[in-house]
């Protein structure tokens, strides 16, 4: 292929026809000023975790002791099936 095989191609010659759009400036204005107070709104607002969390300090107590309670529960029942698979 050779350049003078593009001046005879016709999809070249259609694409020269072809306009370029450009955004209207004040349109376009307007797009990135409420994208810019969007992302000012969600960095103010706060996070979900901090909505969802109790007030008091209860929840920070009483979390960890379940958990520490469920594994030892967990951990005894782990222990007790394998005395009893191994008869020990």
């Amino acid at each position: 292929m050779t350049a003078r095989d593009d001046e005879r191609n016709p999809s070249i010659e259609a694409l020269s026809m072809l306009t370029t759009h450009e955004p209207d400036p004040a349109r376009s204005a307007r797009v990135l000023a409420r994208g810019r107070a969007r992302l000012v709104a969600r960095a103010n607002r706060r996070p979900l975790a901090a909505l969802r969390a109790p007030r008091g300090g209860w929840g920070r107590t009483l979390e960890p002791l379940f958990v520490a309670g469920a594994s030892a529960v967990f951990l005894l029942e782990v222990l007790s099936r394998a005395t009893r698979l191994y008869r020990f």
